[in-house]
């Protein structure tokens, strides 16, 4: 079996993610076949190389939602039902609540009826500011809602929903790095926007991860027109601005390996100001890993770095695969793969010509040939996850993507442009010239953005079970064919 390690870390977070969402008796019972299968594979030799990882990844990615349950999550569930005096921290995703002077966000417990604890709660109406506020105050907790957010909340370490009472009574500031980076990132945000038309918030959220800005309507758009990705920092901005780090030479060479470690420094540094969203996280760390490839002379594989990504962030949280933005990445990436993997089957078929102009005429249709299937394929890789999730499917997403995607670097570039002159005053003239040039690229972004939402057919309302259906019998066929090497076959039996 090739690339081990990718198919132990995908079937690893699969089986985490049914065990996650299926009774416990289903999860026992599965583990029971995939352990009585790897019995089986033992007597035999091929199938004992290639079935044996598999059903060791399946066996212990069942464990890792039951251990995490029985260690975590039942300790904290244990304390619902209870009214408590408790010491909390307001953490970075705190917004403004419903309620008039209220926040609603994740409060970090540190003392719990006068005991030290260690306890994330989401709480909906708690009196306060800002991030970072510590405060006393008297809380009921109780489990979380049933809801499509639950898991999401498991994947983030809250396990409880808390309901102010009373007694509020502030205690100051927290000092802790993540505000500090929080602050950071919020004066970064201003200075990004201070020459900025209002309604061009979309770059503190591309660049900086900062979306208080964003209006209804451009949330709205972006997401009716399929490129709501677009908004959060996800592996897409990490590759591309990674990209602009990467050393001019051979990166594999010894005398580049300092530069090497400075992009890890500067990756590190970029993920913790941005507060680790889950997908910057895993697009960061595969990148770390391929840059220790190339520091210690090894050939780096994307697969199997989002393999070694899935065991760690997947090991350390049973329940990290539960996250919308984790399936989303991992699911694009796939789709990524996909079309890189015919992509190199499409210039097998086609060989270089003799002819200078036939030469030229094939390399445009590979390109071409290649854009149009990375898009296609990673939507459509990531719309079962939309679709198993309850969401809205875009039937312009491609069209956008197509259109408006190679707009993001650009735009990133010029971000960190207009932060960069906007510390030197005396260069505040190019600073607002570039902020200029800014905001003309994104409006004519948000423009065709807007065009694309207004389609016809952009909302699309899929029955989800049969789509999954559907999707699933494609990818079926697919393989089947990719494995019999008639792949030139699947378009029409897959129409």
């Amino acid at each position: 079996m090739k690339r081990k390690l990718a198919v132990f870390g995908l079937a690893f977070s699969l089986a985490e993610l049914a065990a996650a969402y299926l009774p416990s008796p289903a999860v026992w019972l599965a583990a029971a076949f995939a352990l009585a299968g790897a019995v089986w594979a033992f007597r035999y030799r091929k199938a004992r190389a290639a079935l044996l990882p598999l059903m060791a990844a399946v066996c212990l990615g069942a464990r890792g939602p039951l251990a995490h349950r029985a260690l975590a999550v039942q300790p904290a569930l244990a304390l619902a039902g209870r009214t408590v005096q408790v010491t909390a921290t307001v953490q970075t995703d705190a917004e403004t609540s419903y309620q008039e002077d209220r926040l609603r966000g994740t409060l970090h417990i540190t003392e719990l009826d006068g005991r030290p604890a260690d306890l994330l709660v989401s709480c909906a109406n708690f009196p306060g500011t800002q991030p970072g506020e510590v405060f006393s105050a008297v809380l009921a907790l109780e489990e979380l809602e049933d809801d499509s957010y639950r898991m999401d909340r498991y994947a983030d370490g809250v396990y409880l929903a808390a309901d102010y009472l009373e007694g509020y009574a502030y205690l100051g500031d927290s000092s802790a790095p993540a505000f500090w980076l929080y602050r950071l990132r919020r004066a970064l945000s201003r200075r990004l926007t201070t020459w900025l038309p209002a309604e061009e918030g979309v770059e503190a959220a591309m660049l900086i991860g900062d979306t208080a800005r964003l209006s209804d309507t451009q949330q709205e758009n972006f997401r009716v027109a399929g490129v709501s990705h677009l908004l959060a920092v996800s592996g897409l901005h990490v590759t591309l601005l990674c990209g602009l780090l990467a050393p001019a030479g051979d990166p594999r060479k010894r005398f580049s390996r300092p530069r090497i470690a400075g992009q890890a420094a500067v990756l590190l540094l970029y993920l913790a100001l941005i507060g680790f969203p889950v997908s910057a996280v895993r697009a960061g760390f595969v990148y770390l890993v391929a840059l220790g490839g190339y520091f210690f002379v090894q050939p780096p594989d994307t697969l199997t770095s989002m393999g070694l990504a899935a065991l760690v962030l997947g090991v350390q949280n049973a329940y990290f695969v539960c996250d919308l933005g984790f399936q989303l990445s991992f699911s694009a990436v796939l789709g990524v793969q996909a079309a890189s993997a015919l992509a190199r089957w499409e210039r097998r078929r086609l060989p270089p010509q003799d002819s200078p102009l036939r030469e030229a005429a094939r390399r445009a249709l590979l390109w071409l040939a290649e854009t149009l299937q990375v898009t296609v394929l990673a939507t459509l890789a990531t719309m079962p996850v939309l679709l198993a999730r309850g969401m809205t499917v875009s039937g312009v997403g491609v069209l956008t993507n197509l259109l408006v995607v190679w707009m993001l670097q650009p735009a990133l570039v010029l971000g960190i442009g207009v932060l960069l002159l906007s510390a030197l005053p005396v260069l505040s003239f190019a600073m607002h010239g570039l902020s200029l040039v800014l905001a003309l690229w994104l409006r004519a972004m948000c423009a065709v953005i807007g065009w694309c939402a207004s389609l016809p057919g952009a909302r699309l309302a899929l029955p989800a079970a049969y789509t999954l259906f559907v999707l699933a019998v494609l990818g079926v066929l697919e393989a089947v064919f990719w494995r019999m090497r008639k792949f030139g076959w699947y378009l029409p039996a897959a129409a």
